[in-house]
């Protein structure tokens, strides 16, 4: 690989990023404004679903830096892991109510996206 075609990879990492970062900066000034707690993180994604909905940012400008998270995403999950090892005691005095949330959360997403199919399917 030449070094003209390295800097090409790496300025389209660097503007890649740049756009999830924006996203997610904009996602998290509008958590701030809102009167009530609301994840950044969510709104940022919600705006690039919308910025890629309507085609205001194009999918080959973010894939390079996607395709990269992507592939190193269960590296991401490792801090959240531990950081939750500090409160097992407290997890394992509640995993009854955890594991009857998961169910009926579980249940009540097939119950929603099988009706939802059913209507669309019509």
């Amino acid at each position: 690989m030449t070094n003209q075609q390295m800097l090409q990879r790496l300025i389209g990492y660097l503007g890649s990023f740049l756009i999830i970062l924006a996203c997610l900066a904009v996602g998290k000034w509008i958590s701030s404004l809102l009167p009530f707690a609301f994840p950044g993180s969510i709104l940022g994604m919600l705006i690039l679903f919308i910025l890629l909905n309507f085609q205001l940012v194009r999918m080959h400008w973010i894939e390079p830096s996607a395709s990269l998270l992507l592939r190193h995403m269960a590296l991401l999950f490792i801090p959240v892991a531990v950081g939750l090892l500090a409160y097992l005691d407290t997890v394992m005095a509640s995993l009854g109510v955890i594991m009857l949330n998961v169910v009926l959360g579980i249940s009540l997403i097939l119950l929603v996206v099988g009706r939802l199919y059913q209507r669309m399917n019509r």
